[in-house]
């Protein structure tokens, strides 16, 4: 904007530079040909007392050499007898005659000079023929010199253009370049960041409104978080009673399910109470040991359902790898596995198999794989899709292990499973130095 802003005000000085300094330039030209030509008819004129008297020759000679011009060498007198006085050069063709016969003054071009041919009538009906010469050289005296001074005025000016120009733009870009920090601030989830109006009154009505809008943000923002944790905690009270109950019975498996479903819901209070400005804590964990958590959890499902299941686990733990520890809390890296479990048991007929397996890669990254041998996945890209779904289930499974690739910097694919033959999705996240 701030270049685009410079070159129309360059071209524009730019045509008003060119619109007066041509013809300036010109008039400049004009004026030094005026000037040169009227100095030497004046020098003519001046010799017509000297011819009026019938002067000799020596004294017109003298008078001749009393001009400027006759000084210079450039004067000539043709009397009526055919005697020449001054500049003895030739006179161009037929320009004597015609001055002596026609009894009129011209000018003819010739040799790169200007010639003045003036005839002088002196007593008894005689006449004389003045002849002066104005070189190119006097023609143009000085032109070059204007010229240059036009020039200079000219860049001057577009300099001068230039430099206001650039200030004016920078004030108005900068205003825009503050615009557009801010909006990426808080496109990044800094929710505190605010624009500054500036003098520019169009930016300023645009700041205020942006400012506006991320209060706004925020204000529904904390709206939502207190809604997610008023119907989190009600959930607390059924999740109570249900925990009692499966005291009761003595499953222990049960009871194990229950106290998770507390944990999550109390960790989703504790979530949504968080400051909306809070800095997020990055937390690590050793993704290959959740799998084996997670499998174990789903075993006794898969029994029951009378499905065949694996667990493969591949890690090259430091120093040999980098291990399985990713850039992922391990609640966030347990629900995408058990979204991806829990998908085989949702769309898979009952009996069919699945596997998980979990191994580096040598592109510095971990694959935690889940495989069935179900019908697969006809569309994997509008599976991913959020809520979008064919078999009468929420249609947030996949989305929420892409969630979860995604926060520890990774990928999530979805394909067909070359062992079993159904689907097979992989979280493909980064590894990371260190342990969780």
């Amino acid at each position: 904007m701030r270049r685009r802003l410079v070159l129309v005000v360059l071209a524009t000085t730019g045509l008003v530079v060119v619109a007066f300094a041509l013809p300036l330039g010109a008039l400049v030209r004009s004026v030094a040909r005026d000037r040169a030509i009227a100095a030497a008819e004046r020098d003519v004129a001046s010799l017509a007392p000297v011819l009026a008297l019938r002067a000799a020759p020596p004294d017109l000679a003298t008078a001749i050499e009393s001009t400027g011009t006759g000084a210079d060498g450039r004067l000539t007198v043709w009397l009526p007898d055919g005697s020449v006085v001054g500049d003895d050069t030739e006179p161009g063709g037929p320009a004597l005659t015609l001055a002596r016969r026609d009894g009129r003054a011209f000018s003819l071009d010739r040799d790169g000079s200007l010639e003045l041919y003036t005839p002088v009538v002196i007593s008894g009906g005689e006449q004389s023929v003045v002849r002066a010469r104005i070189p190119d050289r006097l023609l143009d005296d000085g032109v070059r010199t204007a010229w240059l001074a036009l020039g200079a005025v000219a860049l001057a000016l577009v300099v001068a253009a230039a430099v206001i120009a650039d200030r004016l733009a920078r004030s108005v870009t900068r205003d825009a370049s503050g615009l557009a920090g801010t909006a990426r601030a808080l496109a990044a989830g800094e929710g505190d960041a605010r624009a500054e109006p500036g003098p520019t009154p169009e930016l300023a009505a645009a700041a205020r409104a942006l400012n506006q809008l991320a209060d706004r943000i925020d204000e529904l923002r904390a709206a939502e978080r207190e809604r997610v944790a008023d119907l989190s905690h009600r959930l607390r009270t059924p999740l109570t009673a249900l925990r009692l109950d499966a005291e009761a019975t003595g499953e222990t498996r049960v009871v194990a399910g229950v106290e998770r479903l507390e944990a999550a819901v109390s960790e989703l209070v504790r979530s949504a109470r968080l400051p909306l400005h809070d800095g997020v804590v990055s937390a690590t964990c050793d993704v290959a040991a959740v799998a084996r958590e997670r499998a174990g959890f789903w075993s006794a499902l898969a029994e029951d359902d009378g499905r065949d299941w694996g667990l493969r686990v591949e890690v090259d733990e430091p120093p040999a790898g980098p291990g399985g520890v990713v850039q992922l809390a391990a609640s966030e890296a347990a629900a995408a596995i058990d979204a991806l479990v829990g998908n085989v048991f949702a769309h898979t007929p009952e009996g069919s198999g699945y596997a998980i397996a979990v191994r580096t890669a040598g592109d510095g990254t971990v694959l935690v794989e889940v495989e069935d041998a179900g019908a697969g996945i006809d569309l994997p890209a509008v599976a991913l899709g959020r809520g979008v779904t064919r078999a009468g289930s929420t249609g947030l499974g996949l989305d929420i292990a892409l969630r979860a690739a995604e926060a520890a910097g990774g990928r999530l694919d979805v394909g067909r499973s070359a062992h079993l033959g159904g689907a097979r999705v992989a979280l493909v996240v980064p590894t990371v130095a260190g342990g969780p």
